[in-house]
């Protein structure tokens, strides 16, 4: 049924109407309805609508049958699933639209702190849940009618032992027939009008999570865990529990109708059974609180596991470089353990309470008749199988109902999780917006701070909080078209002003007006999964002309030249396969396409040549952003008596203000970081003796160099490494250049998984065990019933009674007998009960707890190129939702599938024991379902894997998403990356709604079948005399058929849920089976010194290196020696292999020939963990871990306090950490964004400090820092690893002309490798033309 939920949102503001008004609203409320009202018709034959769920007729709604067209195209190939869309009744956007209405109305209604999200939630759902719950009851009577009344009045006319009108006998069981039709049909209507419910619940929900966490400006608040979870994890608990909860609205009524049936029939001893009853519910409602505890804690440790997975997978090549796999395996391992203690408690309630739903009606029945018959109560054929029949309806019910427990708990933590989302607030807003006027922004007075100056609940303890307020008192005007330069050491505050532009900081005084738009380029640049064109425009329209102009002005024609593809080349997330230049020049290209008034660049030239800052100052910022209003906060100090005027930060502080000249006359602080520059470039001078002339040197630049800069330190995948050039504008995107396309698997789950999945970590012996105990159980329910029956047919046995106590089972002589096997089946049922609980639950765990760490294991130990061309979000899958289902889902119907298949088989053996002709009866029902089931589970199949594929894209965006948030908001993108988002929602929760359907489809179908064979034994049953078969076997018979019309559709629904859960399994085993692995991280064959290398010599012999197979070679026939101790400067052109040497050096791809040896030992011939661990790099890119200073710095805790302090001495932090509150203990946040940049890349730096390896790679560690620190550092450098040796990988040519060697790379190979002063009298050098390209810079 449809209803457009959206109409209702004006009326639901709370406004109200005079009478004129009234017409209007029963008008658009009729509108409102008219799509649902036309599904109330029977049949409909004309179509009207894009999806056919809209067309269908009310036959067709609850039986889906509309889907059977579909399920067929699908069966011959001739339809692809894609071609189906979610209804646009259904879409997020409405759906969000409506949820979101609602809960504004409920704050407003009761205030934040006491707004009931439940509430808002059943609200919602209000109106699709009486239609479900009317449905769901007139399904009730009707499974009521049919086991109490019509059973037992069958029974009654077949135990008179007189015959039968033909036409009586067959109306009995007509009406049996319509009886389970009308219920089979009205419980597919409840599930139809449930289905569609939740799928606009999950689109709401989790629509809602993207766009709160989108619109939050405090990214640092945001649990990366735990938005994951939200927006997959959590949305699909609120859909399962909707599409299944609704049914525990109608279950009391079946109850109480049952019962109070049972003691009409029975007397005041059906008490014992109804007792029985009441003392399960209690304890199934006792369980939802002792589960949904259980559950919280699971999740938070489940969000704290899925947040260090990320971190992982975001941090891998440092993890990698500095050998760091086993101790991440071993944080992991723990937290996992942690979350299966939890898993164990909920799985253990769980099964408790699925083992009440098959223990109680058993164990109601025995108990019942064997008081019954104590207390000399006489036990008719017809009164005990009706009661049996009645208990039996109830076993379903009571399965479904543990089940449906559990989904409602799981949601009740998924509802308070979003709750607690949607009560962090923002800061309030308070950049003033003003159209008129001179300025582009002026600041008066303003203190600003990380943390809210009252503390609230709302965010997580930061570090910021220690340092309140983090900007004072700042004042300054940026006139319309000026430039303004800010400067300043690390951490004073610089990053913080352009953050409290943007308003992601909180005001405590003064006030902040602007004038306009802002564009950003943030200091780690921003790059998405996509083309390098995509991630210039974002969004915005293409225009060619305008675009090539931003792209020569932001140097980057020659980059697209030498990429393969230009700039429709793919690049991986987080830019792996772009050097830290080429991601720093498109955002800042991004940043002047999209042509905005105020620009804020946040040290945009730190990670580019000096030649290349030249020119992106002069062309990009001087010229193509000529009028604008520009903040340019640098460390370059040569470029800002270029600026129209200048802010010094110290330490939260404008010192000193002005212009160059003005500043340059006060002689302070300004004045002395300029000196130091000028003496530092003077001292250089001195050094560099004859040059070129500068016509040729600009000559040579603009032949050779324009646009070129050295890369970061990528360790990556590099395309840009790899020779040959393309047109930058290539005429159309190719397919899959970086990230292959997600692979579903194809055909049936196979049976290989499922035995995998078995056998994967408890043995043989332990799985027939747990099987056996399944068995027996199954059997020993099966057998007590046929035990009563054989009670039964013995009647008074041998005693001589009056023709009025003629079977009278309370006067058998064996009666005691009789009582007691059947109390000892009792006991039976209850022992393998609990043991089968408690083998499932250890089982099953273990085989979960098996593959994730085996999965890890697997994924830590890929090689580079893996996470290069793998998608985050697409990993984070398998270790998110498809570990939730493994952990949990996948118990949830597992057990009662296994339980109750056997049930159903025992069933079916009873009837055709009772009457083996039926045997053919099956046969045929057999060949009618077989066709049936292959067609649907084959779509079964198709669709969950689809499902499961699509939520990938979810996740990745929404990771992405996090990592962009300052740039998403900066450019005010929330929309167009809500819109991607509802559309990515929107596709997946399309494959789960025809899943869901589908499944339900082929349930009612095989029920109707099974139905259909009943109404024969029935029929069968009534009219073979009672000389063939004895009355008390057909009531055994016909009690077992009513049975299986009821349990067969669940089995065969849970059979559909597990296989497609196995789906997960499948795609972990993927990974496990199919990733290809590194190099042994050890060796035990090889044994090499604790003290190696002792000297550092670096020999490459013969050295050849491909990213992967038919790839271009990327080093090719090096063969160069590398000094023990040397110092040795690492220049080149982008593609020109200098970072593919540090990709060497620590394996991180294997060379194609060739080797290297470090002090004589081949590295290919030793394990990467001995390799790894000797080595040290300090990447461009610093990165920090969740944790603590202390933990960034030793996380083995192999270093003393002291040491650490000496470090951080060393680096200059030692004031800035010993500032903080609990210093060494104080928390750093996600990738360290509660320290400034330089910050984080002094941290890095003392960490390589306090590793003391003898070889060092450093990447440009300096480009982050400013000039003073920087100048100090470079000391420290010299000292501190004057033993060591130093490959610098250089991108300002200053930085490395104190080197002993200079390594010029050039296509792969080493073009020269002399000393600097032997290189600089070459006039015809490569050396001698980039350092004659930097030494224009200052002129």
């Amino acid at each position: 049924m449809e209803e457009e939920d959206d109409d209702s949102m004006p009326s639901a503001l709370g406004h109200h109407a005079d009478s004129g008004h009234r017409n209007q609203a029963s008008s658009s409320s009729r509108s409102k309805y008219s799509q649902s009202l036309k599904t109330l018709i029977p049949f409909r034959f004309f179509s009207s609508q894009s999806h056919p769920v809209d067309d269908a007729g009310l036959l067709s709604f609850g039986s889906f049958s509309w889907l059977l067209p579909f399920l067929w195209a699908m069966f011959s190939n001739k339809r692809d699933i894609s071609s189906l869309q979610l209804s646009p009744f259904d879409v997020a956007d409405i759906s969000a639209k409506r949820l979101r209405t609602l809960w504004e109305q409920e704050v407003a209604k009761v205030g934040l702190e006491k707004a009931s999200l439940l509430r808002v939630i059943l609200r919602f759902l209000r109106t699709r849940v009486v239609l479900s719950v009317c449905a769901g009851t007139l399904g009730i009577l009707a499974a009521f009618l049919g086991p109490a009344f019509l059973v037992n009045v069958i029974l009654q006319w077949i135990e008179k032992k007189e015959a039968i009108s033909f036409y009586h006998g067959f109306g009995l069981c007509l009406a049996l027939l319509c009886s389970e039709a009308c219920r089979c049909f009205f419980h597919g209507l409840m599930y139809a009008v449930a289905i569609r419910s939740a799928v606009r619940m999950k689109g709401a929900f989790s629509k809602l999570a993207f766009t709160k966490i989108i619109s939050l400006r405090m990214p640092n608040d945001l649990v990366f865990g735990e938005m994951i979870n939200l927006v997959t994890t959590d949305s699909n608990t609120m859909y399962d529990a909707v599409v299944n909860g609704l049914y525990l609205l109608v279950c009391p009524t079946l109850f109480l109708m049952c019962l109070i049936y049972a003691c009409y029939i029975l007397g005041y001893t059906a008490l014992t059974g109804i007792a029985i009853y009441l003392i399960a519910m209690l304890a199934e409602f006792l369980l939802v609180r002792s589960i949904s505890i259980s559950r919280g804690k699971s999740m938070a440790l489940s969000d704290n596991r899925v947040r260090m997975m990320n971190e992982i997978l975001t941090s891998i090549k440092l993890i990698k470089m500095y050998a760091w796999e086993d101790y991440f395996e071993k944080k992991i391992t723990g937290i996992r353990k942690m979350e299966l203690k939890e898993l164990q408690k909920d799985s253990f309630l769980q099964r408790v309470s699925v083992c009440l739903g098959g223990l109680i009606p058993t164990s109601a029945t025995i108990l019942m008749f064997v008081v019954h018959s104590l207390l000399g109560f006489k036990l008719s054929i017809s009164e005990a199988f009706t009661i049996i029949v009645i208990f039996n309806s109830l076993r379903v019910i009571l399965v479904l109902l543990s089940v449906e427990v559990k989904l409602v708990a799981d949601s009740l933590v998924s509802i308070a999780r979003l709750r607690e989302l949607l009560l962090i607030q923002n800061p309030a807003p308070y950049v003033v917006q003003q159209k008129d006027g001179e300025s582009a922004i002026v600041m008066e007075n303003t203190t600003l701070s990380w943390t809210k100056p009252q503390r609230q609940p709302d965010f997580p303890h930061s570090a910021r909080a220690e340092a309140l307020p983090t900007l004072r008192n700042i004042s300054f005007t940026l006139p319309k078209g000026n430039l303004l330069g800010v400067c300043g050491n690390i951490g004073s505050g610089k990053t913080s002003l352009i953050s409290s532009i943007l308003e992601q900081m909180y005001l405590q005084q003064g006030s902040i007006t602007a004038n306009g738009t802002f564009a950003y380029a943030s200091q780690q640049a921003w790059i998405f999964h996509g083309t390098v064109r995509e991630n210039i425009l974002m969004g915005q329209p293409f225009d060619q002309d305008k675009y090539d102009r931003v792209v020569d002005a932001c140097c980057l024609i020659t980059d697209l030249d030498i990429l393969p593809y230009g700039d429709q080349t793919e690049i991986g997330e987080r830019g792996l396969n772009l050097s830290g230049g080429q991601k720093q020049r498109i955002s800042l290209a991004r940043a002047v396409y999209s042509n905005r008034d105020i620009f804020l660049l946040d040290d945009p030239l730190s990670a580019v040549d000096a030649h290349v800052g030249k020119h992106i100052f002069e062309e990009c910022i001087k010229k193509a952003l000529k009028g604008k209003s520009i903040i340019l906060v640098t460390h370059q100090l040569q470029y800002l008596e270029f600026c129209d005027s200048i802010l010094v930060m110290v330490d939260g502080q404008i010192e000193e203000a002005g212009n160059h000249k003005d500043l340059m006359n006060a002689d302070g602080h300004y004045a002395q970081l300029i000196r130091n520059c000028q003496m530092e470039q003077c001292t250089n001078e001195k050094k560099k003796g004859s040059m070129q002339d500068a016509a040729q040197m600009m000559d040579w630049e603009l032949k050779n160099h324009k646009g070129i800069d050295n890369p970061a330190f990528d360790m990556s995948d590099d395309e840009d490494e790899q020779e040959g050039t393309t047109n930058h504008t290539a005429s159309s995107k190719p397919e899959e250049q970086l990230v292959d396309r997600e692979h579903s698997g194809k055909g049936a789950v196979s049976w290989r998984t499922y035995h995998q999945f078995c056998f994967v970590s408890t043995g043989y012996f332990y799985i027939f065990f747990t099987a056996l105990t399944y068995i027996l159980l199954a059997g020993s329910t099966v057998f007590t019933n046929w035990w009563l029956s054989y009670w039964l047919s013995k009647g008074h046995g041998v005693a001589n009674v009056t023709h009025e106590e003629v079977g009278n089972i309370t006067l058998n002589p064996d009666l005691h007998f009789y009582q007691m096997i059947y109390g000892v089946m009792l006991i039976i049922i209850m022992v393998l009960s609990i043991t089968k609980s408690i083998l499932f639950t250890v089982t099953t765990l273990r085989v979960a707890s098996k593959l994730h760490n085996s999965l890890f294991k697997k994924i830590i130990g890929s090689p580079m190129s893996f996470f290069d061309t793998t998608p985050t979000g697409r990993i984070i899958n398998r270790f998110s939702k498809d570990q939730d289902e493994v952990d949990r889902v996948l118990n949830i119907y597992m057990d009662p599938l296994c339980q109750y298949g056997l049930m159903a088989f025992f069933s079916i053996l009873t009837v055709i024991a009772v009457f083996p002709p039926f045997l053919a009866v099956y046969a045929v029902l057999c060949a009618i379902l077989v066709p049936a089931i292959r067609m649907a589970k084959r779509s079964l199949r198709r669709l969950k894997r689809m499902e499961s594929i699509s939520r990938s894209p979810c996740i990745s965006l929404t990771t992405s998403t996090l990592q962009g948030h300052s740039t998403i908001h900066a450019y005010n993108t929330r929309e167009s990356h809500i819109k991607q988002f509802t559309y990515l929602n929107d596709t997946h929760s399309n494959h789960l709604f025809l899943f869901t359907c589908s499944s339900r489809w082929l349930s009612i179908c095989l029920e109707n079948l099974v139905i259909m064979s009943g109404f024969g034994l029935c029929l069968f049953l009534v009219f073979v005399p009672d000389s063939v078969i004895h009355s008390a076997t057909k009531g055994l018979a016909l009690s077992c058929a009513i049975q299986l019309t009821g349990m067969f559709q669940y089995v065969i629904y849970t059979s559909s849920e597990v296989e497609a859960r196995f789906n997960s399994v499948e795609r972990q085993l993927e990974y496990i089976q199919n990733s290809k692995s590194e190099a042994p991280s050890k060796i035990k064959e090889v044994q090499i010194s604790e003290n190696w290398p002792q000297q550092g010599n670096i020999t490459f012999v013969n050295y050849k290196m491909r990213y992967r197979m038919n790839m271009p070679i990327v080093l090719n026939n090096l063969n160069i020696n590398i000094r023990a101790g040397e110092k040795l400067g690492i220049v080149g052109r982008t593609g020109s292999g200098k970072s593919s040497l540090g990709v060497a050096l620590f394996r991180l791809v294997e060379p194609a020939s060739g080797t290297i040896l470090i002090d004589g030992v081949d590295i290919t011939a030793i394990g990467l963990q001995e390799l790894r661990s000797k080595l040290s790099i300090i990447p461009q890119d610093p990165v920090l871990f969740f944790g603590t200073v202390r933990y960034n710095l030793d996380p083995f805790d192999n270093y003393s306090d002291e040491d650490l302090w000496a470090v951080l001495e060393k680096t200059y932090l030692k004031d800035t950490i010993s500032k903080l509150n609990k210093q060494l203990q104080a928390e750093v946040l996600v990738n360290g964004e509660n320290f400034s940049v330089g910050e984080r890349q002094l941290i890095c730096m003392a960490r390589a400090l306090l590793r003391n390896s003898k070889i060092i790679v450093m990447d440009e560690v300096t480009a982050s820092i400013d000039a003073e620190t920087d100048s100090l550092i470079q000391k420290t450098v010299v000292e501190a690893f004057k033993d060591c040796t130093v490959l610098t990988i250089a991108h300002r040519i200053q930085t490395i002309l104190h080197t002993d060697r200079i390594l010029v790379m050039d296509k792969g190979e080493a073009a020269e490798f002399e000393s600097p002063d032997v290189l600089r009298q070459r006039p015809d050098s490569l050396f001698s033309s980039l350092l004659a390209a930097s030494n224009t810079i200052s002129t």
